[in-house]
């Protein structure tokens, strides 16, 4: 069974990565459009301009960097945490009916990648993949939907890393 996008999510243009390594900043930028809510609409640059000083000389971010600065930033709303995938094997991953940042091992990449989830219906899901077309040329990257599997994002991750939108309780 194909995934449903409940909310059409896809009317929020995808963000394809500048770079090798801005996977991160392409997936925030759609993200924080895709979830508005009174969060800033930054563009991928913004992102970076705003995060560059926590990232690595080659442009990526240390997941745990990555899980403090973004959690602590006021301006997201956003939380994040790290899952064990092998409670997931054969469920779906743990989203809720806003878009997710996922941050896992890519099987056919090799190494750390991230999409923004959204719309899971048992274990299938859409994606907003960055790395589009691959392997394109920086700068020249659109971004992508893909429908795939949660077995795409577990099965080269013992441990993912999600980011979702923090649920403010309003005070009556």
């Amino acid at each position: 069974m194909p995934a449903v996008d409940t909310y059409n999510y896809k009317a929020t243009p995808t963000v394809g990565q500048n770079d090798n390594m801005s996977c991160w900043a392409a997936c925030l930028s759609w993200w924080l459009k895709a979830v508005a809510d009174g969060r800033p609409a930054w563009s991928q640059n913004k992102v970076i301009a705003e995060f560059d000083k926590y990232t690595s000389d080659d442009g990526g971010f240390d997941p745990q960097n990555l899980i403090d600065v973004f959690s602590k930033d006021a301006r997201l709303k956003i939380s994040a945490g790290v899952f064990k995938t092998d409670q997931y094997r054969f469920r779906g991953l743990p989203l809720g009916d806003k878009p997710v940042i996922i941050a896992f091992n890519h099987a056919d990449l090799g190494g750390t990648h991230m999409n923004v989830l959204f719309g899971q219906v048992n274990r299938d899901l859409f994606a907003m993949e960055p790395y589009y077309p691959y392997p394109g040329r920086d700068g020249q990257r659109t971004g992508q939907f893909v429908e795939r599997n949660a077995d795409f994002y577990i099965k080269a991750s013992p441990n993912v890393i999600l980011c979702w939108p923090t649920v403010v309780m309003k005070d009556k």
